[in-house]
């Protein structure tokens, strides 16, 4: 049970120092482990979460700026996108962190 708490844990604050690949890696090592595992998987897809929401805001505001003839309104938009996929971010940072905090303290 301290192992998985340790393990879990790291996962989620390896947002720190290894976002994306710690996760993966302890997801990939620990199919025979379902606490380790979806600890993992979900801080995996966590971490994972601000590059997803860009890409699609991305691939989004070219979209737009194809059908849109003003420019004002594209460069709005873009900095309205912007703005959500930084509140992404600092939410998954944020939350990454509380749930590291937790699995170490909650026994």
């Amino acid at each position: 049970m301290t192992q998985n708490r340790v393990i879990n844990s790291l996962s989620y604050l390896s947002i720190l120092f290894l976002p994306v690949l710690f996760p993966l890696i302890v997801w990939l090592l620990t199919g025979n482990n379902p606490e380790a595992h979806r600890a993992a998987g979900k801080a995996f897809w966590l971490h994972l979460l601000p590059a997803i929401v860009a890409i699609i805001f991305i691939i989004a505001l070219g979209v737009s700026g194809l059908y849109m003839d003003n420019f004002i309104h594209s460069g709005w938009l873009a900095v309205v996108l912007m703005a959500v996929v930084v509140i992404v971010a600092v939410a998954s940072y944020l939350w990454s962190i509380v749930r590291g905090i937790q699995y170490l303290i909650v026994s």
